[in-house]
């Protein structure tokens, strides 16, 4: 690939870079709510005390509340998700009790069902805490109409708790209930809120993922606009005024994630089948905020839940739930098992438009890492590997500079001859090119071709939660920056070798800006990419010196130098005249 043909493919490469990640930052609007508040029907000073039950395993610890049976907090203990002595956090709504996770619902007020039809009175429960082992609490409701009994237990696999629920009709006629079991998540948007070149960790989104493994994925953004495609998965009745986008698929999971997180709940028993509903709210304090930019505490609520429709019991008669919920890191291993591994959680890891391509980059990156148990090096080792599986792509293209390069001192005569006159010094570098079979574009395209690999390889290590708090070299943590900033300024320093091996072309002032821009603004985007990405830039840029050196010392004899040329150019234009170089 030439020069010129590199610098077009490199500036449009970042300009779409920037599409994806910076210039959404700067539009979009949403809905205006006020303050969080407790929605529900029952007066806060007549509740009894908060109990608590805390689940204790290896890996997590999770702290489940009297209060509707909600999971109030979920803390990872495990030593690669502890910083500074603290366990990561996973229950961010602990105060907002119908924004908790694991939280069932029996009453749905989309459903057009009338308040004295239902079993359940009210939307805040107060259960009792009839027992609790460290493995498990079970909760107990009972009124005139209902009783419920809910059991909540670790399964002994990595992040998960199931959670049973019975419902009873206590009454003396038939009574309704609409079962939703939700998981919410709160983001601050000072949290989700990236660097100049970088997207932060913490940007979610709410998913559904179908049996067929189909998934549906909305972000923000899609909520705030206008013309949502799908709209007409819209219920005409959103709960509180918001809306709830409905998937038409039949569910196998709905889930609140982000790069290396996520929340998810998988339907595992139940009369019927449930629907998947998302939900994004928006939320700044108008009142002293007209401009949400403005409030320090301005953020999101992020809701997934699972909706039966309504049934009806009969006197007497009980409806059994259950339902799993897997918290925790997107580690491939871990998911691959998870609910017993035939519920689809590894599809919750999302790859990306070259996925095909990213699952083999990733199968390949654990293969090695079992055998070197070092992420860094594993890293190195799969770019030297597609490096090495790429190179005939690549080869074409440096050949074609090789012989640029040789022309060199005909070019810059064709340049200095036609200074004045751009019209003629194309034609005569084309004619140039097809005497010494030069063509740049026939380089170009094989290069273009190996682009889905390392999109795919970029997607997969900027996603991989396996990364997430590993040390390396100087680098504390191989998902977050380098501290130093001694990375990225030795990506700049390759780069700018690089740039100096290609044939220089343009006037002066182009020569300049591509052998100083290029390496600059890939040092730009190094400060704030993670350094496990930063070790894959560097490993193929040193790469590609020293690949391009030995092409270049093979072939140099082969290619020859060649001899200088006539080039006859005829310029048709207000005047005709022939130029010989």
């Amino acid at each position: 690939m030439d020069r010129g043909s590199l610098r077009i493919f490199l500036l449009i490469a970042a300009g779409a870079f920037l599409l994806m990640t910076v210039l959404p930052k700067f539009f979009g609007g949403g809905q205006t709510i006020q303050p969080l508040t407790v929605e529900g029907n029952k007066a806060a000073s007549a509740r009894p005390p908060e109990k608590l039950c805390d689940i204790w395993t290896d890996g997590f610890r999770a702290q489940l509340s009297s209060r509707s049976a909600t999971v109030k907090r979920f803390q990872l203990l495990t030593a690669k998700y502890t910083r500074d002595g603290k366990p990561t956090e996973l229950g961010t709504t602990p105060d907002i009790e119908d924004r908790r996770q694991l939280r069932l619902n029996y009453r749905n007020p989309t459903t057009g069902v009338k308040d004295d039809e239902w079993l359940v009175k009210t939307d805040l429960i107060d259960f009792e805490i009839v027992s609790s082992t460290r493995t498990s609490c079970e909760f107990l409701y009972r009124d005139e109409r209902a009783e419920i009994r809910e059991t909540i237990r670790a399964t002994g696999r990595p992040y998960e708790l199931e959670a049973s629920a019975t419902i009873t009709n206590k009454a003396t006629r038939p009574l309704k209930h609409a079962i939703t079991a939700h998981t919410d998540a709160w983001r601050y948007e000072h949290e989700t809120k990236g660097h100049m070149f970088s997207v932060s960790p913490l940007v979610t989104h709410v998913e559904c993922i179908a049996d067929d493994g189909s998934a549906t994925r909305v972000r923000i953004e899609d909520f705030e606009a206008s013309d949502f495609e799908n709209r007409e998965h819209f219920p005409k009745n959103g709960l509180n005024g918001g809306d709830w986008y409905e998937t038409p698929q039949k569910p196998a999971l709905a889930a609140v994630s982000n790069a290396y997180f996520s929340q998810a709940l998988v339907p595992l028993r139940g009369p019927g089948s449930p629907v998947c509903q998302l939900q994004i709210e928006d939320r700044w304090d108008s009142r002293s905020f007209p401009d949400k930019g403005r409030d320090p505490n301005a953020g999101a609520m992020y809701r997934a839940r699972l909706a039966y429709p309504p049934r009806t019991l009969a006197p007497g008669a009980s409806d059994t739930f259950s339902f799993l919920t897997y918290v925790g890191p997107k580690e491939r291993s871990v998911l691959s098992g998870a609910a017993g591994g035939d519920h689809r959680l590894i599809d919750l890891i999302d790859l990306g438009f070259f996925s095909a391509i990213a699952k083999v980059l990733v199968a390949f990156l654990l293969k090695v890492h079992s055998i070197i148990p070092n992420w860094g090096i594993a890293i190195i080792v799969l770019t030297i590997t597609a490096r090495l599986l790429l190179f005939p792509l690549a080869l074409p293209s440096i050949k074609s500079m090789i012989k640029m390069r040789e022309l060199k001192p005909e070019m810059d005569a064709l340049n200095e001859k036609f200074k004045d006159d751009a019209q003629a010094k194309g034609l005569a570098q084309m004619e140039l090119w097809r005497k010494h079979n030069v063509n740049p574009l026939k380089g170009c395209l094989p290069q273009l071709a190996s682009m889905p690999v390392w999109f795919a390889l970029y997607t997969t290590l900027q996603t991989a939660v396996e990364l997430y708090n590993i040390p390396f070299l100087w680098f504390p943590d191989l998902s977050a920056p380098d501290p130093l900033f001694i990375l990225p300024f030795v990506i700049g320093g390759t780069s700018f070798v690089q740039q100096k091996m290609m044939p220089l072309q343009g006037d002066p002032a182009q020569q300049k800006m591509m052998l100083y821009f290029m390496p600059a603004m890939f040092m730009v985007f190094m400060l704030f990419l993670p350094a496990g990405l930063g070790v894959y830039m560097f490993t193929n840029g040193v790469l590609g010196i020293i690949q391009q050196q030995a092409v270049e010392y093979h072939a140099k004899r082969a290619l020859g130098g060649g001899k200088s040329a006539d080039i006859k150019v005829e310029v048709v234009g207000e005047k005709k005249k022939k130029i010989n170089a």
